[in-house]
């Protein structure tokens, strides 16, 4: 039960003096309120206001030597501020010393259970079931009115702690200050000292490492949140982070709930500073000037970070299944703003620069390498920048400069959306080197295990890179592919998921200029639909017919032909992964002009002969300007009505040139080509529409040999044919 027992001395209550010696209280309980009203029953602890007796006891000399409480809760339960302390005393021994009219000491030896210490319930308590126990002095000034602790040593939950304070206690505006300091605390056991919001904004983070930590408490007693400051300080800790851990981390910095004097003292008034950070990331070393976490409520995080290292520890680190970073150096200088979990457009900022020197990268999709890279990433808020990025890819030297506008935004929401910009520069570009492009990009297959957030992020980049679109502007002083080469050549290409899209090619070849804009489609492992659409300008017909392999036909060959081509060519056809056509792919309509031809041994004029003017020189014929268009399909070329009006003689010409066996060409002769033309006569067309007169006609058709023989054809059954199987048709 509830007992007190008092030590009097009987000497002085028959002196009419302070007689009360010591007190001893066992298993009681005070209990101080104030209700929402103010109402407070304080008034009965406070003594009487006798004014007499006050003078009396400033001249007598208190008695009271000694207190002691054992199991005695003490409560103080302010409604009206939302204040409640709590502690209950487990065992308390005061041992009293009235020294002067100035002092009054207290030697005390405690041990306590702290159940509530909150200035404010809403942020919930400090030292919350923590029992608290030592040793120690305390100094009541009496002129001051104020209880002082000068450097004591206790413990809390056994962690030592070294406290410095002083508590006014009188007066309307009481106030309080509180220095605590310790060594080598955990900080899951310093977070365990604070409020919970305090403690949740803390746990933003984790230290291994104990801490060394100075904490200072002033504010009012009455009522309103103290200012906290919180110094720490550790070395060689790991660090846990939402984004990343960090080894061997050394740093101080500080803690304040008071960011904007005069705002509340509340979490949006928070922050964490963190200064002199230097630790080891994944290998790579890395320093901090300052990182400052602001408003522990919607925590935002602001920091920097440095680090110099090699490429090749990044591999482990990116876990990258697209690139293989070989060797070189790299240097990176980061800043980031937004917060600490959540990362999307309106709120994050990534600013920096990651630097190369020297490196090697291989592309593992088409098992490339990039050579003696050189260049820099630049970080902006969600963008990315690629700036002056040289290298060698298959003795190709090249610079590049690209963008990704939003990319951090959207490689993780959309990757699918990411649209990169990438500007080539090359000198010399030879196109056979990088005719891998045309290949099926293997599928590669994980290799590390997402250890960190920053593995999780590169399969993001790395989908983002195969959802993704990359538009390509390309320029070369010189372009080869096989027998092909070009000057000043441009191009803007898009490569999409399943296909490339030429949106413009524009280049000077063989004297003229070629425009060429198209799409290539991956259908199936190693074949591709490729659409062109080109267009030239006076390029030499005979070079073109070279450099392409005759585009794979046989009807007229670059040996055979002479002039200046203009013409348009719209054209599919499928190719496989070395870039050559599959037979009987090609479908496409010609619209040409030839001037300044020539034909040179061309065998299926010179087969003519034999109906026709065998004194004439067939071998070399010059022609005026050559005009039609051809119809390409089924290995099959429609020419339509051609008029050639040559040097040797005039003749009309139409039909089909198979590959199949089944070339029907009618040629007609006009009777005017029996005076024979002069020696220096410049060919010129009368037009397709003009009726030539009276003509002799031959039809040309594959023989039993397969070789293409022409004979007579007296009535015309070339054309009524034709004519017929227009009727049936309709």
């Amino acid at each position: 039960g509830e007992k007190v027992f008092i030590n009097i001395s009987v000497i002085s209550m028959l002196q009419k003096q302070s007689f009360i010696k010591g007190l001893r209280i066992d298993n009681g309980s005070f209990y101080l309120y104030t209700d929402t009203s103010g109402y407070t029953n304080k008034y009965l602890f406070r003594p009487k206001n006798d004014s007499a007796a006050a003078e009396k006891n400033n001249t007598t000399k208190n008695e009271l030597r000694k207190i002691v409480l054992k199991n005695v809760r003490m409560i103080e339960d302010d409604m009206q501020k939302n204040k409640l302390f709590d502690i209950v005393v487990n065992e308390l021994k005061l041992d009293l010393e009235d020294k002067d009219s100035t002092l009054f000491l207290f030697s005390a030896k405690t041990n306590m259970l702290v159940k509530s210490l909150a200035f404010n319930l809403e942020r919930g308590s400090f030292i919350k079931g923590k029992i608290f126990s030592g040793k120690f002095d305390l100094h009541y000034d009496k002129k001051l009115r104020q209880l002082q602790l000068d450097s004591i040593n206790i413990k809390l939950d056994n962690q030592p702690f070294n406290i410095t304070a002083r508590f006014d206690l009188a007066g309307d505006d009481r106030q309080f200050g509180l220095r605590v300091h310790t060594n080598n605390i955990l900080y899951a056991t310093a977070k365990s000292l604070v409020t919970p919001k305090i403690a949740t904004a803390l746990s933003i983070a984790d230290v291994s490492s104990p801490l060394d930590v100075t904490a200072n408490l002033v504010g009012p007693l009455k009522s309103g949140d103290p200012l906290i400051t919180v110094n720490f300080i550790t070395k060689k800790a790991l660090l846990k982070t939402p984004f990343t851990d960090f080894d061997n981390a050394a740093f101080k910095g500080f803690y304040t709930n008071d960011v904007v004097p005069g705002l509340p003292r509340k979490d949006p008034n928070s922050k964490i500073v963190v200064t002199n950070f230097s630790a080891s990331w994944q290998g790579l070393p890395v320093t901090s000037n300052q990182i400052e976490i602001m408003n522990l409520k919607d925590p935002l995080l602001t920091c920097d970070l440095h680090s110099s290292f090699s490429l090749t520890t990044l591999n482990d680190i990116i876990g990258s299944n697209t690139l293989q970073l070989q060797s070189g150096d790299g240097m990176a200088h980061l800043t980031y703003r937004g917060p600490v979990t959540k990362n999307n457009n309106t709120n994050s900022f990534v600013n920096g620069i990651i630097s190369f020197k020297n490196g090697n990268v291989l592309y593992q999709p088409r098992n490339v390498e990039l050579k003696n890279v050189n260049g820099r990433l630049v970080f902006k808020n969600s963008d990315i920048f690629v700036e002056n990025l040289q290298c060698e890819v298959l003795n190709n030297k090249i610079v590049m400069q690209g963008k990704a506008l939003n990319l951090l935004t959207l490689i993780d929401a959309e990757p699918n959306k990411v649209n990169i910009d990438w500007n080539i520069y090359s000198p010399s570009l030879n196109l056979n080197a990088l005719i891998f492009l045309l290949k099926s990009r293997k599928k590669m297959v994980a290799t590390t295990t997402a250890k960190n957030k920053l593995v999780k992020m590169s399969d993001k980049i790395d989908r983002a890179l195969d959802e993704g679109s990359l538009h390509v502007d390309l320029k070369a002083d010189r372009l080869f592919y096989k027998k092909f080469e070009a000057t000043n050549t441009t191009a803007n290409i898009s490569l999409l998921q399943d296909r490339y899209v030429i949106n413009n090619v524009s280049m000077s070849h063989a004297g003229g200029h070629i425009e060429l804009s198209g799409s290539l489609i991956g259908q199936s492992a190693n074949r591709h639909e490729a659409k062109i659409d080109v267009a030239l300008q006076n390029v030499d017909v005979s070079k073109i017919l070279e450099a392409f392999n005759n585009f794979g036909q046989d009807a007229i060959t670059s040996d055979a032909i002479a002039g200046k081509l203009t013409a348009k060519v719209d054209a599919q056809l499928a190719i496989d992964d070395e870039g050559k056509a599959y037979p009987g792919s090609l479908e496409g309509i010609v619209d040409f002009s030839l001037k300044n031809g020539e034909l040179n041994n061309y065998e299926p004029v010179k087969k003519l002969q034999n109906f026709l003017f065998k004194n004439r020189d067939f071998d070399n014929i010059r022609f005026a300007e050559l005009k039609d268009r051809f119809e390409i399909k089924n290995q099959e070329i429609k020419i339509n009505r051609m008029e050639i009006q040559s040097s040797v003689m005039s003749m009309f010409v139409e039909g089909v040139y198979s590959k199949k066996g089944t070339t029907d060409i009618s040629i007609q002769v006009p009777l005017s080509n029996i005076h024979r033309p002069a020696a220096d006569l410049n060919p010129v067309n009368i037009g397709i529409d003009k009726k030539p007169g009276r003509s002799i006609y031959l039809r040309g058709r594959p023989g039993a040999d397969g070789n293409i023989k022409f004979k007579l054809d007296l009535f015309n059954k070339f054309k009524k044919e034709k004519e017929k199987a227009a009727n049936e048709s309709y």
